[in-house]
């Protein structure tokens, strides 16, 4: 999810305060203190004191009051790169996969339509990228939160089509012919049996368990459907931008919060 600006302060102030010209001279001016306060002002002590605190607490004034945007852009190009990871890691053979889904019997229509969703949420992907640099400068804080928030939930979706295809996987593999057979079979018997009974109570079960992964892949699928308009939304408020200094608008800033809201529903829907 793309930082609030709240959080992005928090970013900055984290990440600035575990940089080395932060910790270490700062660590050097606190030994220096504490030697001060144990043998007196010698001035190998205080030189150490002021020295270390004074380049450790410039460091850190400089970075949060200065340059803010420098760091938090720096946090992004960092984050970009671990999910661009994940991203070519993930299609490598996520489309294999869904296209095979495609061709479960009993689950083709859902299979049809995730393979569908596969292409439609790569281009609009592609499609953000594209406006975003037609927009912002590529060094531009903006331009790194949105292009961050959007990968977030495109690599969101990937997610739902993995756990879709997992899901028609299991429910696939359970043949409804198989369990009209085995119901018509023993309602035909002049008695039944216990073990007949259990059969049909176990074969009962199985058919609920299908229909249960079945929903799940609906609402996956769903899911999947209202990103990819969030997408579209996105794209069209991007293109809207204006003026030789991009300025984002309220209903980009709008469209970008539904994008990181809807990354994080994925993670609940797909676990």
């Amino acid at each position: 999810m793309a930082e609030k600006p709240g959080n992005i302060k928090r970013v900055v102030l984290s990440r600035t305060l575990q940089h080395p010209m932060t910790l270490y001279p700062t660590a050097i001016g606190v030994l220096g203190a504490v030697g001060i306060g144990l043998f007196g002002p010698v001035t190998v002590a205080v030189a150490a004191a002021v020295a270390g605190l004074g380049v450790g607490l410039g460091h850190l004034a400089t970075q949060v009051l200065m340059r803010p945007d420098s760091v938090a852009a720096q946090h992004f190009r960092e984050l970009h790169e671990q999910l661009s990871a994940k991203r070519a890691e993930m299609l490598a053979d996520l489309e294999a996969r869904v296209k095979k889904g495609a061709e479960f019997e009993g689950c083709r229509g859902y299979g049809d339509q995730a393979f569908k969703q596969l292409d439609m949420v790569q281009k609009r992907f592609e499609t953000m990228q594209t406006l975003l640099a037609s927009k912002f400068e590529p060094t531009e804080l903006t331009y790194s939160r949105y292009f961050v928030a959007g990968e977030q939930a495109f690599l969101a979706v990937l997610d739902t089509l993995d756990s879709i295809v997992s899901r028609m996987h299991s429910a696939c593999a359970i043949d409804p012919k198989y369990y009209d057979e085995r119901v018509n079979a023993t309602r035909r018997q002049k008695a039944v049996a216990p073990a007949d009974e259990e059969e049909l109570r176990t074969l009962k079960e199985r058919m609920a368990l299908r229909s249960s992964q079945l929903d799940a892949v609906n609402t996956l699928l769903t899911f999947n459907e209202n990103a990819i308009t969030e997408f579209d939304r996105v794209n069209a408020a991007i293109a809207a931008v204006k003026g030789a200094k991009a300025q984002t608008s309220v209903d980009l800033d709008s469209a970008m919060r539904e994008l990181e809201t809807l990354a994080q529903r994925a993670q609940k829907l797909s676990g």
